[in-house]
């Protein structure tokens, strides 16, 4: 379980790390910040969870730099971000006793961004 929950961090981390896509410049960042914005609320109901998970809380500088990030992205790669972002969105809420369940949902959503180019962020 524990390793669950640091590739949970580790996911997290990734996205505002090096850059997301979009289609228009903007509202892909937005989605993605929101997605994880919304995982605080999600996971209240799974303290093991929580007290691993950062509260993401992206500013406006953060949503630049990600909109900036993406002009290096392909199609291809704002297609895996916004599946990530729509995923994120789509996850339950946590409860302790669907734990595991969960967890694996969130790891499929971080999932959807595996291939992007090594170019995408830089």
């Amino acid at each position: 379980m524990k390793k669950l929950l640091i590739g949970l961090v580790a996911s997290s981390a990734l996205v505002f790390g090096t850059g997301c896509g979009g289609d228009d410049g903007g509202d892909l960042c937005e989605d993605i910040a929101d997605g994880y914005r919304a995982l605080t609320d999600k996971v209240e109901g799974c303290p093991e969870i929580a007290q691993y998970l950062p509260n993401i809380d992206v500013d406006e500088e953060g949503l630049n730099e990600c909109r900036e990030a993406m002009d290096s992205c392909s199609d291809s790669d704002k297609d895996k971000y916004q599946a990530m972002a729509d995923c994120l969105s789509d996850l339950p809420r946590c409860q302790s006793s669907n734990i595991e369940a969960w967890s694996a949902e969130f790891v499929a959503c971080s999932e959807k961004i595996e291939g992007v180019s090594e170019t995408c962020g830089e």
